[in-house]
């Protein structure tokens, strides 16, 4: 039994939206600025990393338009190169990618439903008492969880429709905190743009390295910019829709994260919002006062639900997709006959999803999976290089324009980011690297127990 073949642009680019749009705009700009130390370079390395994404993009699309299967960054590495680098990629993602960023969303959202329960009825209210336990937070992210996976799994038309309404929402919440942010924002103070200040973070005294991690921390916030190439087996005509869903979605994200970092910087001091986690809240109370602002912390947070929602969607596709090539366990291949989703893979999915929620914090979270994730695009776009050389003739709806310049970009600027942020960020990456290191083995153990195993 096979996908339903049912998403069209709209729906395409609405998923890139949602991928991208997401938990990592409002957590990570007082992060970036606290390493940084000065707002025109967070503005600057903003734009950097739409460009990497946008680049990143177009490659996929060609690629995703050779091979429109389920499965992403797992296919196109498969018939690239070999099985080897394909289950890594799975394997990262099953471990580290998709599950921890349902996490991170998950824990976030709870967070600004804490400052909005606390901003509306007060902190002696009972809810209020309750969410400030750290066990309350973690048990409501988990059935938030539980939620949008059941929801999935109930079909992908249902999924679909939910997830469109989501991201409209979110687009619109946005726009309106845009609008309203530079309505409000007050322009006599647009020195903050340009502002520097007195780094808090020890990585920001490491120079080169520093604006390396810097990067990759922002390139947490752009890290959807492949989403609609992990369901292109379910799209209509992906030759046609894919290409300009993801460059439609990836040019929208970066105007929107420019913009709203501009208005996250104008709204307050700069050492106001360095180190802050919950950036988004801290900018609307200073831009719009208390009652406003409480509305824009709740609009926050259902945005945050929109990602949940995608991050759900997109992961189990590729375990799916790797269960059907027989790499791990084949009933995550299996079709659920009522509802027509791998509802197996989302089901595992869930489970790991809640095990991050448990065992660790958005900052842990997006430490441990930033540098694992950073590596397997860069494999997977020299493989567009090493596929144009191999198999110049190979069927292409889609080519990527001014090649090889674009890919070439997309490699340059993101092994410089993965090599300083190494540097300065060297025993979260190392934990990243051994995580990686250890697919190896558990792929050969899968061989030889696939070899054995009775047909």
């Amino acid at each position: 039994m096979e996908l339903k073949k049912e998403l069209g642009l709209p729906t395409a680019t609405l998923v890139v939206l949602a991928c991208m749009i997401g938990t990592g705009i409002f957590i990570t700009t007082g992060t970036v600025l606290e390493i940084s130390g000065n707002s025109l370079e967070v503005l600057l390395l903003w734009g950097l990393g739409g460009v990497v994404a946008l680049t990143g993009s177009l490659c996929y699309a060609e690629l995703a338009t050779m091979w429109p299967h389920v499965g992403g960054e797992y296919i196109y590495l498969r018939n690239s190169f070999n099985l080897l680098p394909s289950f890594l990629t799975g394997w990262i993602s099953l471990v580290v990618g998709f599950s921890a960023s349902v996490a991170i969303s998950a824990i976030t959202f709870v967070e600004y439903m804490n400052q909005f329960v606390q901003s509306f009825l007060g902190p002696q209210a009972g809810i209020s008492t309750f969410l400030s336990e750290p066990v309350a937070q973690k048990c409501l992210a988990a059935v938030v969880i539980l939620i949008f996976g059941a929801i999935h799994i109930h079909g992908v038309k249902s999924g679909s429709r939910i997830q469109n309404a989501l991201t409209i929402m979110k687009l619109v919440i946005i726009f309106l905190l845009i609008v309203l942010g530079f309505y409000f924002a007050d322009w006599s103070r647009v020195d903050r743009l340009y502002a520097s200040y007195p780094k808090q973070s020890a990585a920001g005294s490491q120079g080169l390295p520093g604006t390396g991690l810097v990067l990759l921390i922002i390139m947490f916030s752009y890290s959807g910019w492949s989403g609609a190439s992990y369901i292109a087996g379910e799209m209509r005509n992906p030759g046609k829709y894919l290409p300009r869903a993801l460059f439609l979605g990836t040019v929208i994200t970066m105007v929107v994260y420019i913009s709203l970092n501009v208005v996250f910087l104008l709204s307050s001091p700069g050492e106001m919002i360095m180190g802050q986690e919950t950036v988004g809240a801290v900018a609307v109370r200073s831009l719009f006062g208390t009652r406003m602002s409480i509305f824009f912390t709740l609009a926050i947070a259902l945005i945050l639900l929109s990602s949940i929602s995608v991050e759900m969607m997109i992961g189990p596709r590729v375990y799916y997709a790797m269960a059907k090539d027989k790499m791990i366990f084949q009933f995550l291949a299996r079709i659920n006959p009522r509802f027509r989703t791998p509802s197996l893979s989302i089901l595992i999915q869930i489970l790991l999803s809640i095990l991050y929620v448990f065992i660790g914090n958005a900052k842990f979270l997006m430490e441990y999976m930033g540098f694992a994730l950073g590596v397997f695009p860069i494999l997977t776009v020299i493989g567009l290089i090493h596929m144009r050389i191999k198999k110049p003739d190979i069927v292409r709806p889609f080519k990527v324009p001014f090649y090889p310049v674009t890919p070439i970009v997309f490699i340059t600027i993101s092994t410089f980011m993965m090599v300083t942020s190494f540097m300065a960020w060297t025993s979260t990456s190392k934990f990243a690297i051994i995580i990686i290191i250890l697919g190896i083995p558990v792929f050969y153990l899968w061989r030889l127990y696939m070899k054995k195993k009775p047909a």
